[in-house]
């Protein structure tokens, strides 16, 4: 039986991105510096849900899964999961690019920046020219809140902080947990 695109996705084994990644960046630093990091000011929030979950809400939404979207390091050193486009027509001029880090199997990070159709504008994707992060988070915070979809927009960081401030009051306040 043959396989297509549609069938390998989103199930396509990580291992096999990794091992086509190191040669799409080579091949993006030849036309451009692509830069791979995401960045905080990308950052939308984090979902409750699993990949799979997710991946079906965004393909209701008309996001399209990203099978040549080049490999994005998260800065906290998690993999990313899934890269998916939305676009208002095929050849649009720009595209919203989000990407998912896998924080727990229930738990993922979602990164968006609005960026040029690498359909229809090549070297400007890989040369990664106008690329609008705050934008582009901004949309996908609006895109998750009028799909319904809940999220935790703090930052990694504000999560961490909050957290330890919980533990550490809790015993000052004589409970075991503070919720």
């Amino acid at each position: 039986m043959r396989a297509t695109i549609a069938d390998l996705r989103p199930d396509l084994p990580y291992r096999l991105r990794h091992l086509v990644g190191p040669w799409l960046t080579a091949a993006a630093r030849l036309v451009g510096q692509p830069e791979f990091r995401l960045r905080r000011d990308g950052y939308v929030g984090t979902v409750a849900l699993s990949l799979s979950e997710f991946e079906r809400e965004l393909e209701r939404g008309g996001f399209a899964w990203g099978p040549v979207s080049w490999y994005h390091q998260p800065a906290v050193g998690s993999d990313p999961n899934g890269s998916w486009t939305f676009r208002r027509a095929p050849l649009a001029d720009r595209q919203l690019h989000v990407i998912l880090t896998r924080r727990a199997p229930e738990c993922h990070d979602i990164y968006a920046h609005w960026e040029y159709n690498w359909l229809r504008h090549p070297l400007k994707h890989a040369r990664q020219l106008d690329i609008d992060r705050e934008a582009g988070s901004a949309a996908m915070r609006e895109w998750l809140d009028n799909h319904g979809v809940d999220y935790e927009a703090n930052s990694r960081t504000r999560r961490k902080v909050r957290r330890a401030i919980r533990r550490v009051a809790a015993p000052l306040l004589g409970r075991e947990t503070v919720e």
